[in-house]
């Protein structure tokens, strides 16, 4: 019984240390399984955040690649650039060649254009220089083929009158006792022929040496009356002068001359046989005069040179009167036109003159 109970005990005490073993692998277990637990917990949230992570940087991976592949695209861009520089410089270098080239050309042709410059630049001077000796000659040759034309001219008008006075002389010496109004005739006709040969010489005077205005203020009516007493109106002329009269600022002599030239003009062309109608119009800073005839008026052909020098279609007569009147009409600052059928010769002239007018002559050097 002894041994049965030792063994009773024996197994009692093995399970009790069984039991305690047992309790302690069961606190254990539990230990482990909390710990296992705390730790899938842990592990869960690692995978969660390492899930978030990979999420980040898959994101930050395709951001990568779409950076890497615009680096890819700009750096074959730039690779094509480059390729299409490095063929534009030496496209440049090629055109760079050429232009020293070019360069190397047209500073060769400038310099022989610049040479060719001076060669002409002193030919043009020594021609110039021919051309100014030549012009000089032929304005000489025209001077005195126009003195020459104009004493032929002065010559032949002078001739007649000198024949009626050495006639008229001869004639007077030989009958000294002829009857008064006999006498009287020949001297008219003396006076005339005088009076003839002055008026030529005047015109002359007058056309090439030009004397500068006396200006004074005078009455355009007064002037007029003292033209026509000067001038011989034949009995079939008559005269009809304007009833206003205008005061302006003028050389009265010079004017006369000009008005006196004009009614003789009239005179002759009317064949001695009509009316001279004078005008004066007041245009406030000016005046114009015109002076009509009854006469067959001027051919259109003849009418353009009228007031040229030397131009006449007269037997008789040196060319210069309208001319001359043309110039004293300029010179007064003035202008003098004309036109025909019936012919009017129209004047244009200022009050007052600001200055005097001088119109250089042909016969001046």
């Amino acid at each position: 019984m002894t041994q049965q109970s030792e063994e009773t005990d024996k197994n009692k005490s093995l399970l009790e240390d069984l039991s305690t073993l047992t309790g302690r692998a069961f606190k254990e277990l539990d230990a482990t399984k909390t710990e296992l637990l705390e730790k899938e917990k842990l592990l869960n949230q690692l995978a969660s955040e390492s899930m978030e992570k990979i999420k980040d940087l898959s994101k930050i991976n395709h951001d990568l690649q779409d950076k890497v592949g615009f680096l890819l695209d700009l750096s074959a861009s730039l690779n094509k650039k480059n390729d299409e520089l490095a063929k534009s410089n030496k496209d440049l270098e090629t055109q760079k060649l050429h232009y020293n080239k070019m360069t190397v050309e047209l500073k060769e042709k400038l310099d022989r254009v610049i040479t060719k410059e001076k060669e002409i630049s002193m030919q043009r001077d020594f021609l110039a220089k021919q051309v100014d000796e030549k012009t000089q000659d032929l304005i000489k040759n025209a001077k005195f083929t126009v003195i020459g034309e104009l004493a032929a001219r002065l010559a032949h008008d002078l001739r007649n009158p000198l024949s009626i006075v050495k006639n008229t002389m001869d004639i007077m010496r030989v009958k000294p006792t002829m009857k008064v109004e006999e006498r009287l005739q020949h001297f008219t006709r003396f006076d005339r022929a005088v009076q003839r040969m002055a008026h030529q010489i005047d015109d002359v005077l007058n056309f090439v040496k030009r004397s500068e205005l006396t200006l004074h203020a005078t009455s355009v009516l007064a002037t007029l009356d003292s033209a026509i007493v000067g001038v011989m109106i034949p009995q079939g002329v008559t005269i009809s002068k304007p009833s206003v009269d205008v005061q302006i600022n003028c050389d009265s002599r010079k004017l006369e001359a000009v008005f006196s030239n004009l009614i003789i003009n009239a005179i002759q062309a009317m064949e001695e046989n009509g009316e001279i109608i004078i005008r004066i119009t007041d245009l406030g800073p000016s005046i114009q005069l015109e002076f009509e005839d009854s006469g067959p008026g001027i051919p259109p052909e003849v009418l353009p040179k009228i007031f040229d020098p030397l131009f006449t279609t007269k037997q008789t007569g040196t060319g210069l009167g309208l001319s001359i009147c043309k110039s004293i009409v300029e010179q007064h600052g003035g202008t003098i036109t004309a036109r025909s059928h019936p012919t009017v010769f129209v004047m244009r002239l200022p009050k007052n003159i600001s200055q005097k007018y001088e119109i250089p002559s042909i016969y001046t050097s």
